[in-house]
């Protein structure tokens, strides 16, 4: 959630399991390299606010790329 309320982050069915993308570009999220593909729904769930709170405290800190920088 970025400072004017909306989401960032939300999380879609994908196969057994469960992604979470960034909602204005489509792409998965990345945390430390790894794409957030096929997680558990609680996983999924507890990344997605964790995502949302970290962009609502300082905007762009969620956003890492394929090789983990930022």
């Amino acid at each position: 959630m970025n400072d004017n309320g909306e989401i960032e982050y939300d999380m879609f069915p994908d196969g057994p399991g469960w992604t979470v993308r960034n909602v204005k570009s489509g792409e998965p999220a990345f945390v430390k390299g790894v794409r957030q593909t096929q997680l558990s729904l609680d996983d999924a769930d507890d990344l997605v606010d964790l995502l949302n709170n970290l962009e609502m405290l300082e905007p762009g800190s969620s956003v890492t790329w394929a090789d983990g920088s930022r």
